[in-house]
């Protein structure tokens, strides 16, 4: 791949295979890398989780494991730091002394000259020590500077990723996600090293977070010139960051080029079906297709393209022979027998033929209505405090805050919000697991259901029991889907018993044909099939996607009337989502089935959600039909959260997102509007006296005390400074 850059080369891979021997088998992890970065040049690396991307990172800082099998080389300012020789099995080959010396050549190579901002902000930092003692430690091992001037560099780089100096003194759980992140960017920065990679930077990270993030990350770009590795499953970060972008899958580099270019024509089969698995926020709502099948198994030997198997343009020549990465236009690569043909195909046209998606007819029958729901909950003063439940001073996070809405029969829901809005909250309290302080939350029950005649067609939630009759009704008509299948799934357990779960828990049939009948039934219906395959495998034997339509499958089983999906596909890769999103469209078309659906993903949540409800701080801010939600956004919060999803485009900029610092916490709220701390718009009113909400039409509402044309005037007249 060449490069635009005419500065000094920095960082050069050459042929580089990493291949890892485990108790499985042989792993390819890489295969035949090649590429140059440049001083100053900014390069994105996207792939699915598999594709090599953390390997190829770790190689560069010469991190490789002990078990893996190397060709090729890896060189850092002309320094070898991976290669055969050197690296993973052999490295324990070399002499004492040989080893000693390249130990230390490493050590001294990290920071220095090439540094890291890791994926979990709090995994990157020890919990038992400050902000200052960490960053201080990297100026230590690496200079001679004295304890003052550690300290006097310290404030510098923590200043100059955008925070306070007084972060120095916090331990790293007194932070919030945004400030660990850039803490952790302020580290990478300590020793001004050439290049920073930064792996998945702003995974985890609210919208609004992120955009920061992405602000703090383009201004340390422009203003120190740094070269940067932007490794990222998001098309939309690797965008705006990076120059040029190298499509990894399984192990290989399946495109290359500028990062315009490639996105809006690329010459690929995976780059474009990686493009159209994404969900939009400006075009109309078309089904997408995503990627069928799954990624490769990384032990099979390899024949033919990787990518083959869920290729639409694939032939027998794709199934036999290995494509090579060949330069198809001046500066565009790719590993494609056929890459010649899709030129002047759009990355859009795929959604255009796509049929639309129809909105929700409204039956106008309610299945679940909440009036002025709450949830406090108590945070004694001190620790006799406890003993007594109304001592004097004790304060509350008023997690969820006087809620009240009507959800529709047949509908999708979305309640978004960012981390600590109240959402999961919201749905805890909805399906009982938790108890409301007060209000009250009804459900009406299908005219049809065939459960015992004699009870109550309306269940008042907030009123009964567990061990209520009422309740054992509503537990086998509510399910749940959990963010992450891996944790919710008891990996002791098959496929078969993790679906059988409910059968057993609701006592629905002592028969085992039944049960096994109604198993199939379920995981058939979420497109595991043949059922039969997957009745004895365990969750570490499936994919992401796989281990996700498990628990849809054991949340289907019972056929409920009422599915609550927290954050369903945040734990999936990007081929896989369309799919599990385009599976929670046919489950409510086939069976009438009702979802709350939980996300933080603007673009997903408009891509299913028939209503939202913006959520702040435990308080709804704005309502309305999806499209009128997204379009026509009216809260100040709303229009911040949609500017803030970073879009694949040169026009977006982070600057524009119109808030203020990040979300505080629901224990000292103000006494107005609970969105005024952040409001670029908020007025003295804002403060001291609780909005009003303002009705649009059609169901739309939000809270605010202005109108949209009197937050124009506002926002002309006299914008608060971000």
């Amino acid at each position: 791949m060449q490069s635009e850059y005419q500065g000094n080369e920095i960082i050069s891979i050459e042929h580089f295979s990493v291949t890892f021997k485990t108790f499985d088998g042989r792993l390819k992890a890489l295969e035949d890398v090649n590429l140059k970065i440049y001083e100053g040049e900014t390069i994105g690396i996207i792939g699915e989780s598999g594709s090599g991307k953390t390997t190829l990172a770790t190689a560069i800082m010469g991190m490789i494991a002990d078990n893996a099998e190397v060709s090729g080389y890896v060189r850092v300012k002309g320094e070898i730091v991976a290669s055969q020789n050197i690296s993973g099995q052999n490295y324990r080959t070399l002499p004492r002394r040989q080893r000693k010396v390249l130990y230390e050549k490493l050590l001294n190579m990290r920071w220095k000259d090439v540094s890291m901002v890791f994926q979990g902000s709090m995994n990157g930092f020890n919990p038992a020590y400050t902000i200052e003692k960490q960053i201080g430690e990297v100026f230590k091992i690496h200079t001679k500077l004295t304890d003052e001037q550690i300290r006097k560099k310290s404030v510098e780089v923590i200043e100059s990723a955008g925070l306070n100096r007084s972060v120095l003194k916090s331990f790293p759980h007194e932070l919030s996600g945004g400030m660990k992140q850039r803490a952790v960017i302020a580290m990478a920065l300590a020793l001004s090293p050439s290049v920073i990679i930064a792996d998945e930077p702003t995974t985890g990270l609210d919208v609004v977070i992120q955009a920061k993030i992405i602000q703090e990350l383009k201004k340390i770009q422009v203003q120190q010139k740094k070269a940067m590795i932007v490794i990222s499953h998001d098309i939309g970060v690797v965008s705006q960051l990076s120059k040029n972008v190298v499509v990894l899958y399984s192990g290989r580099v399946m495109e290359s080029g500028p990062t315009w270019d490639v996105y809006q024509r690329p010459l690929n089969p995976y780059t474009l079906a990686l493009m159209r698995s994404y969900p939009s926020l400006e075009q109309a709502r078309r089904r997408m297709k995503g990627i069928p099948g799954e990624t490769p198994d990384p032990y099979a030997e390899r024949k033919g393209c990787p990518f083959a198997n869920r290729c639409s343009y694939a032939d027998d020549r794709c199934f036999s022979e290995v494509p090579e990465l060949r330069e198809i236009e001046p500066g565009r690569y790719s590993r494609c027998h056929y890459a010649e043909k899709l030129r002047g195909v759009k990355v859009d046209s795929d959604k255009e033929e796509g049929s639309l998606i129809s909105p929700y007819r409204q039956s106008g029958e309610v299945i679940l209505k909440l009036e002025n729901v709450k949830e406090y909950f108590t945070l004694r003063a001190s620790a006799a405090g406890a003993l007594f439940s109304r001592e004097e001073g004790a304060k509350y996070v008023r997690a969820v805050d006087d809620i009240s809405v009507d959800i529709r029969r047949g509908e999708i829901f979305g309640i978004i919000g960012e981390s600590g809005s109240g959402k999961t909250t919201l749905a805890r309290v909805i399906i009982k697991l938790l108890d409301a302080s007060s209000g009250k939350i009804v459900y009406f029950k299908s005219k049809n259901d065939e459960n015992d005649g004699n009870s109550s067609p309306i269940i008042e939630i907030t009123g009964i029991k567990e061990r209520d009759k009422e309740m054992k009704d509503f537990r086998r008509s509510s399910q749940l889907i959990f963010q992450d299948p891996y944790d919710s799934i008891d990996p002791t357990m098959s496929v078969y018993d993790v679906v059988n779960e409910p059968i057993i828990a609701h006592k629905i049939t002592r028969d085992p044909l039944v049960a096994r009948d109604m198993i199939a039934n379920a995981l058939s219906t979420v497109n595991l099939r043949p059922p039969d395959n997957y009745f004895e495998r365990f969750s570490h034997e499936l994919s992401g996607g796989e281990r996700q339509r498990v628990a849809a499958a054991r949340a289907l089983v019972l056929r409920p009337e009422f599915i609550i999906m927290d954050e369903p596909i945040s734990m999936l890769d990007v081929s896989l989502r369309a799919g599990f999103m385009n599976l929670i469209l046919e489950m409510r078309k086939e069976f009438g089935i009702t979802v709350l659906y939980i996300t933080h993903d603007l673009a997903s949540a408009r891509y299913v959600c028939d209503r939202l409800l913006v959520l702040y701080l435990g308080v709804g801010m704005e309502s309305g039909n999806t499209e009128d939600v997204i379009q026509n956004p009216s809260h100040p919060y709303t229009k911040a959260l949609l500017k803030a999803v970073p879009k694949p485009s040169p026009d977006w900029d982070p600057q524009a997102v119109e808030i203020i610092g990040e979300i505080g916490n629901a224990i000292d709220v103000p006494k107005g509007c609970r969105f005024s701390r952040r409001c670029v718009y908020a007025q003295d009113i804002c403060v001291d006296t609780p909005p009003p909400r303002i009705e649009l039409g059609n169901d739309h509402w939000y809270l605010c005390h202005f109108s949209q044309e009197q937050l124009r005037k506002i926002h002309d007249q006299s914008l608060r400074k971000i």
